[in-house]
């Protein structure tokens, strides 16, 4: 599975979910996390923890579309942790994969900033499974299910996994992600959506 984590608004949970998925990947088959942050935050936290369950490449340039194939030769699993308001790099992530992974924050200001996402992605000339996936949902709200109804009448497909507003997440940054929980099950959904599609 090539997956691209792209949203180009910052602050809705990419790394996050990047390592996560990765780490999840990784505990099943070879897996590389490519950074194509210019940042580095997935590369810091890489660096922090040597015992990820899988391989980091930092690849936050302009030529990132001609490196991608070499860089992840021999991976099953490519998990790819794009910059927000890039749109050279992230259109370059969003061509080499095969599935695009939008996190989203249930906000009527993040729904309101997806058109020019999605815009790219349709306009990458490629043709990957495009899924939406609720970031930092606050439990017992109202504002997940309604930003589910507006997404899915957008015509966009929302995977059923939630990721919550949990404060665990933002302090996991450079430690191991745990086995299971929430990403566990976002990441068993990409696989079955994947299996399916195949």
């Amino acid at each position: 599975m090539k997956i691209a984590v792209v949203n180009l608004k910052g602050g809705v949970g990419k790394t996050i979910t990047s390592v996560h998925v990765a780490a999840n990947l990784g505990r099943v088959a070879p897996t590389v996390l490519v950074d194509a942050d210019p940042q580095g935050s997935a590369s810091e936290w890489s660096a922090m923890c040597p015992d990820l369950p899988f391989s980091t490449v930092a690849l936050g340039v302009s030529t990132i579309g001609s490196r991608l194939p070499s860089a992840t030769a021999g991976f099953e699993h490519v998990v790819i942790d794009t910059p927000p308001g890039d749109a050279g790099i992230v259109r370059s992530a969003v061509k080499f994969a095969t599935t695009v992974l939008v996190p989203v924050q249930p906000t009527l200001q993040d729904l309101n900033r997806l058109r020019p996402t999605l815009e790219l992605i349709v306009g990458a000339g490629n043709d990957p499974d495009v899924l939406m996936v609720l970031t930092r949902v606050r439990s017992g709200t109202r504002s997940a299910r309604e930003a589910r109804e507006v997404l899915t009448q957008l015509g966009l497909r929302v995977l059923s996994s939630e990721i919550p507003l949990l404060e665990a997440y933002g302090w996991g940054f450079g430690a191991a992600p745990p086995e299971g929980h929430r990403y566990g099950a976002l990441t068993e959904e990409l696989m079955a959506t994947a299996r399916a599609a195949s």
